[in-house]
């Protein structure tokens, strides 16, 4: 008996010995410190909470998202510092609030016509990446790297009086919240305000603007179509900027291959997924707008060729150009050339 029981401690022992380490493996996963300064609402929560199921799914529970929304860790000026210094892993980083870090980003700003389907959307961004050597440039620099691309749903205009075309906000104060789309609203000869996104709703409710152009989603989302119930919208004229999910590069480096590998699926995965996620979000909030006793019109080729027009592109891709030479990028005019000829193949994917 006494035998028995040694031979059974003996193989406990050794048992527990070999198991500890798939033990403790199995209990170890990687918890990546995500950063995100915008809610968990609308096409950025579903985008992002299937992201993160996705990354537990592809590298079988070793790595998993602790996400952080609303700006709880930093607001969206702080967060590509927070990343590029270590102390996020992950961050949602919006290039227009970096305009020193990542100005070639704004260039999207200055082709504003676009594709209407994501898929080809998504085909712009990358190629661009990956054919004007600059933007990676400009991504080492800051020590980061995209893991997943999103954006927010098309321009869309929503106003206090009714509006069937761009012919309409003539003469009307409109907000925009770039410096480009206020030069776009000048050109269409409307009063041009800049105003902060918070400040927004009660500029329309008061009536201290008249109409307000910005993504579609995003107004819906802050509610804007309550004082202004005529809307004006679309696919054709692109919330032009991508927006990222983004990972400080030493951390990514410092991952296990096998996790690197699972996550990119994971964001491959993602971004496929989003092209369902974008048509069906234009067409809830038009949907719910109409419930809602708002008045919802869609723009035409017309205006689509109207508010991109090329006489005053040209002069703003000048000013573009101008800026970036002073801050040192020499070719910024041949690199313009190239995401004009990109964008212009992402159309024509849709004919």
């Amino acid at each position: 008996m006494k035998k028995i029981l040694k031979v059974f401690l003996v193989t406990l022992v050794a048992v527990i010995f070999f198991s500890a380490p798939f033990i403790n493996s199995a209990q170890a996963a990687i918890e990546l410190k995500l950063s995100d300064h915008d809610v968990c609402g609308g096409l950025k929560g579903k985008i992002g909470e299937y992201w993160f199921d996705q990354i537990e799914k592809e590298t079988n529970s070793k790595a998993k998202i602790k996400a952080y929304w609303g700006g709880v860790l930093f607001n969206a000026e702080e967060e590509l510092n927070a990343l590029s210094e270590g102390i996020v892993d992950i961050a949602a980083i919006y290039p227009d609030f970096y305009p020193k870090q990542l100005p070639l980003f704004g260039a999207f700003w200055l082709f504003p016509k676009g594709p209407e389907q994501w898929e080809n959307i998504r085909w712009i961004y990358k190629e661009s990446i990956e054919r004007i050597p600059e933007f990676k440039r400009e991504l080492e620099e800051a020590g980061i790297k995209i893991l997943l691309m999103e954006n927010g749903l098309p321009m869309a205009y929503m106003a206090r009086y009714p509006i069937t075309s761009l012919k309409d906000i003539s003469g009307k104060k409109w907000r925009a919240g770039d410096r480009w789309n206020l030069k776009l609203l000048e050109n269409q000869k409307a009063i041009a305000v800049s105003i902060p996104w918070g400040d927004c709703y009660m500029a329309l409710e008061t009536g201290t603007v008249d109409g307000i152009v910005s993504n579609y989603d995003g107004m819906h989302r802050q509610k804007f179509d309550e004082p202004a119930k005529n809307i004006l919208t679309g696919k054709a004229i692109g919330w032009s900027q991508p927006m990222f999910y983004c990972v400080n590069k030493k951390k990514w480096d410092s991952l296990p291959k096998d996790i690197q590998e699972g996550i990119l699926r994971a964001s491959e995965n993602s971004e496929r997924a989003f092209a369902e996620m974008y048509e069906a979000e234009f067409n809830r909030i038009v949907e719910a707008e109409k419930e809602a006793g708002c008045t919802v019109n869609f723009y035409s080729t017309e205006d689509v060729d109207n508010w991109a027009d090329e006489t005053c592109l040209i002069e703003l891709r000048k000013v573009f150009t101008k800026e970036l030479s002073t801050d040192g990028v020499d070719n910024s005019s041949e690199m313009l050339e190239q995401l004009k000829s990109i964008i212009e193949e992402g159309i024509a994917k849709e004919k």
